[in-house]
Parts: structure tokens; sequence; C-alpha cells
């Protein structure tokens, strides 16, 4: 699919990219590298400033047909790099942990692809989207009025996959990954000395019953598919000897492979939780952080890919579940057909998010293979 001269381009531009990461709403120069190598691919239109530091870039096509919007992500995370690598990350506790930077390198290789050979049918939409790892990003891109003037028919993104056949594409009908959103739930009660706790209202009663509830709401209630409330943190007043404690704070993450239970999940855990709360005579506050819809794949956008894979004697796999892990590109295919598909990393590639993941750039290549296909596929 592409020449050596273009793939060395592509890896060169991963690197550039992996040596210098930048988190969530803060990717200003990852956004400029972007579009100074779309601005050298001769796309129609380069928007910046998308939803953040979003970047656009549009090719169009000289007759009406299909417009495709493709996604890549342009954020990394706050994990400190142990690999040795001549490319390693520049800046401290700051890396490319999640593969984006392989993402963006695919996403600029459509682009080179373009250059030199534009769209015969409907206008190609490259969206480099900030945030994506908060869950802020593609509302914040949908909510901005440049990307409002926008037409798209249809919508992909591909995620590698560690420890999946390097170089498969893995797709379903339905949900591709989960539902997600951190809850925040404060208690205030009321401080009192150690010796006299009767004169305050300690919380700790209630947020062991509260312990108690989640496990009981999973296991008693009847969802459509797998649910699951994970603790990350809790803390119960100071630390004192002398005082009974009167506030408390739970974290949970609430994550559901379908949007029906993931709603249903909210609802029991805030009547239950407020309940108690009620029950013990506390002040409750509940609120929610990071929130992502499930990603859920059009059938007609599935088989797309399905046939490109076909026609590319790329490996391809249905699979049976969906990933447990979360997307926000699930916001975009409530506003068009579309899919997102996993594109496999290789079976010894340390799982995302570990400290010594690298994305691998022999699958580079494959990337841009699928998305050229799905835009040969729609418009031929």
């Amino acid at each position: 699919m592409l020449d050596s001269i273009q793939l060395n381009k592509l890896i060169d531009l991963r690197h550039v990219l992996h040596q210098n990461p930048e988190l969530s709403g803060h990717e200003e120069n990852t956004a400029k590298t972007i579009s100074e190598f779309l601005g050298l691919c001769k796309a129609n239109q380069i928007i910046e400033n998308v939803g953040g530091h979003g970047v656009i870039g549009i090719w169009n096509g000289s007759e009406k047909g299909s417009n495709i919007l493709l996604r890549a992500e342009l954020d990394a995370l706050p994990i400190q790099e142990t690999n040795d690598l001549p490319y390693a990350s520049g800046i401290p506790s700051i890396s490319h942990k999640c593969g984006h930077d392989g993402h963006m390198a695919i996403l600029c290789g459509v682009a080179l692809k373009l250059a030199e050979d534009r769209p015969k049918q409907g206008d190609i939409i490259l969206l480099f989207q900030p945030a994506e790892e908060t869950g802020q990003g593609a509302k914040a891109v949908l909510s901005d009025k440049k990307f409002k003037a926008l037409n798209y028919d249809y919508a992909f993104a591909l995620h590698n996959l560690p420890k999946r056949k390097k170089g498969s594409i893995l797709c379903k009908n339905g949900s591709f990954c989960a539902a997600s959103t951190g809850m925040k739930i404060k208690l205030t009660g009321k401080t009192a000395h150690a010796s006299q706790p009767h004169t305050g209202n300690n919380p700790a009663m209630a947020v062991a019953q509260m312990m108690f509830c989640f496990d009981r709401i999973l296991e008693t209630t009847e969802f459509n598919n797998k649910t699951l409330i994970t603790l990350t943190h809790t803390t119960i007043g100071e630390e004192s000897f002398g005082v009974s404690a009167g506030h408390a704070e739970i974290w949970l993450t609430l994550r559901a492979f379908e949007s029906h239970d993931f709603d249903l999940l909210k609802l029991l855990v805030e009547r239950e939780t407020k309940s108690i709360a009620s029950k013990y005579s506390l002040g409750i506050d509940l609120t929610y952080h990071e929130s992502f819809e499930a990603t859920e794949n059009h059938s007609e956008a599935v088989d797309i890919v399905k046939s490109v894979a076909s026609k590319y004697s790329i490996p391809y796999k249905s699979m049976r579940k969906p990933n447990p892990w979360s997307e926000d590109f699930g916001l975009f295919l409530k506003e068009a057909k579309g899919a997102m598909f996993g594109l496999g990393s290789g079976k010894k590639t340390p799982d995302l998010h570990n400290p010594d993941y690298d994305f691998p750039d022999e699958i580079i290549d494959i990337g841009v293979q699928t998305f050229w296909g799905i835009i040969q596929e729609i418009n031929t």
C-alpha cells in the first residue's frame, strides 16, 4: 500500500510524536506537528483548534458522494515510560502508552495517499481529536461550531489491540467497547472528640454498608450483559487519633457493555447510596467524571470493514465480546453510521497503559490499507 519512502516518513513521524507526548487538553505542539504534516498533503482545508487543540484535514471529492470521517487521537497518558528506546519519551511522567502516536501516523498515511490520489466522490475528513483519555474530547469537538458546519455520512476509527495477532482486524456488531464513568460519592456528617463519638455523626458505617450494596447490586440485578463496579479510592475523616470522622469520600468506576445496562447501573447506585446516606442522616453529593458512552457499531459499517479485510487478504476475526475499556468515539456513531475496529498489535506486545508498551511500527501500513479500503468500498 505504502512505498518505503512513505512508510519511513510515517515511522519517523510516530517517533517524533512518541518523543514529545502531551496530556489531554494540552496537545498544542502535537496539533502543530499534525497540521504541518497535513499541509504537505494538499488538503483542501485544514481546520485547527477544534474542541480544544483538535485538527481536521479535508480533501474534497470532484463529484458528490458519501462524506467519510476518519478519526485518530492526539493525547498521551500520565505514565513514566520504562522502555529504553532511541525515541523514548522526553517528557517526565508522560508517554504514549495507548498507541495514539501510531493511530495518528496511520491517519497521516491516509493523508499521504489522498495527496497522490484525490477522492473522486465525496469528501474525506481526517479528524485528530484531543482529550480522548479523559472522555472530554469527542464532546468538545461535537459542540464546536467549526465541526458542526461539516457533514459526514460515515465515521470510522481504529484502536490497536495488544495480545491479538499482529496485523489482524477485529470487529463486531453492536457494542465494541464498554460505557464507563467515574463517580465520586461525598458524605458529610459531623466530627466529634474520639472519646465522645456519639456527639458527632461518623460516616464509617454508611461507607461499610455502601461497599456491601455495590456487590449486591451486581449479584441481584438481571443486566443484559457484563457490568462492573470498581472501588478505586476511599477516605474517611482525617489522619488523627483524636477526632471521630465527620466526612468520607468514595470513588467508583461504573462500567457496562450496553447502554441500557449502563443507565440502569447508574440509577441503582445513585438510589442505594442516597438511601443509605438518608438512613444515617448524612449529607451526600454525587458527581460524575471522565464519562464515556458505549461505542456501538452499525452492522452496515462492520460489513464494510469485513469486506475490506477480505479484499486485501487481511486476517479478520469477529469479536464475541466487547472490549472492557472505554472510548469516546461512540458519540460520533450517534451522529452517523460507522464502526470502530481493532488492529492487532501482537501477542507479545505489552498491554495498553503498561509503562513498557510501545506501538509497533509494522502495523502502520495495514492500518492505512484498511482505512483506504473503506474509502474505496463506500465511494466506488
